[in-house]
């Protein structure tokens, strides 16, 4: 088997004019599943949906990555316009931050310990996981904060925390861009002797990936899409942003072409096409079902 996955497939093909015909053909003669938004890259490789916080825990403080249950603490950017507010990820919170120790009481008063191993990600300690929803960044992208708030039983508290955490970083807006903290992710890794990977190889630039690769002793590499794709591999495929989405997505499938051609002469046993949402899996004897023509809906 071999496995393709596009972190930005289905942004391609929301703002594409047309689909290759290979990748619509792809998509059409595939069986299609969903996908755990937080972490498609680490349920692809597993099979399992796994917390998107214990995982990136295991490169940001490996020996504590498999105690507890975690939670991502981010601290972000929010932009208020005439009618709503916006989240923006990828800010720094620096260690000597003047609202850290406002912050660490904060959380302290609930039990909950708060943790900034790197000024990217913060983490909370949990004694449970919350009976809450929760957004990850990738689905922040065009959507207003009031509309990406936890949901759930314990929403309240979170939500409570989220205002909490604003305020006090709003005392010092002159000092940093940063204006909150933004909750996600949260659960306890596995054990790994209950984890039986797809896969023997890993070739990508994330670096949760590569470390859950690492972590689980696999062959892996920091390269995206190589001219040779061996058999029992998940391949990171990135789009160019200095393409179209028409033309990323031709170029896609050209690469994907000599796969194709692998799986209908049986020279692999299945090709998955994945993007961040949902993933498209193919047999050779799929791959001839020449009188599907349009994709099915992921159940």
């Amino acid at each position: 088997m071999i496995v393709v996955w596009v972190p930005e497939l289905e942004a391609l093909f929301k703002e594409a004019q047309t689909c290759p015909a290979l990748v619509q053909r792809l998509r059409a003669r595939a069986t299609p599943r969903q996908l755990d938004g937080s972490a498609p890259g680490a349920q692809l490789l597993t099979g399992k949906s796994l917390p998107a916080a214990a995982l990136s825990r295991l490169r940001d403080a490996p020996d504590t990555a498999e105690t507890g249950i975690w939670m991502r603490a981010d601290p972000v950017r929010l932009v208020p316009d005439l009618n709503a507010v916006w989240v923006q990820t990828g800010v720094r919170l620096e260690p000597d931050h003047p609202a850290l120790p406002e912050l660490r009481e904060l959380f302290a008063e609930l039990g909950l310990a708060f943790e900034l191993p790197v000024a990217e990600r913060g983490y909370l300690r949990l004694d449970a996981v919350p009976n809450c929803s929760f957004e990850p960044p990738a689905a922040l992208i065009g959507q207003s904060m009031d509309h990406a708030m936890p949901e759930g039983p314990d929403a309240r508290l979170w939500r409570r925390l989220l205002n909490d955490a604003q305020v006090i970083l709003h005392q010092y807006r002159d000092r940093s861009e940063v204006g909150g903290l933004w909750f996600w992710g949260p659960g306890r890794l596995p054990s790994r002797a209950g984890i039986a990977p797809r896969v023997s190889h890993v070739c990508s630039r994330d670096a949760d990936l590569l470390s859950l690769a690492d972590w689980l002793g696999l062959s892996h590499e920091p390269l995206d899409a190589p001219a040779r794709v061996a058999d029992h591999s998940l391949v990171c495929w990135s789009a160019d942003q200095a393409l179209s989405a028409d033309d990323n997505l031709q170029s896609l499938a050209d690469w994907l072409r000599p796969l194709w051609w692998r799986l209908c002469v049986a020279r692999i046993d299945a090709l998955e096409l994945a993007g961040g949402e949902q993933a498209w899996s193919l047999t050779p004897a799929q791959a001839w079902r020449f009188w599907r023509r349009k994709p099915r809906l992921a159940t």
